[in-house]
């Protein structure tokens, strides 16, 4: 087993003196709940769709002026009421 150290703030370290939380019941709690950060983080990696390719960076490989300028002007109402707030 690997050794890690852990810096605790000085009133953490103070609580888990004062509530007499030994070394051995922290050591369990921190291995637990390393275990369990990891396996989330592994879950929400795996469901999480990869982007392997963006579609849309060959359509503004030169400018996306012309997107911007549609998108303007498709919803020219809508800036125009934001403009306002």
């Amino acid at each position: 087993m690997a050794t890690i150290t852990v810096r605790l703030p000085e009133d953490l370290a103070a609580q888990l003196e004062a509530e007499q939380i030994s070394k051995e019941q922290l050591d369990s709690f921190l291995v637990a709940a390393v275990k369990v950060w990891l396996t989330r983080r592994q879950a929400a990696e795996t469901s999480r769709p990869k982007v392997e390719k963006r579609p849309w960076s060959k359509a503004f490989q030169d400018s996306a002026v012309a997107f911007v300028d549609q998108l303007i002007d498709e919803n020219k109402a809508l800036f125009e009421e934001l403009a306002r707030l």
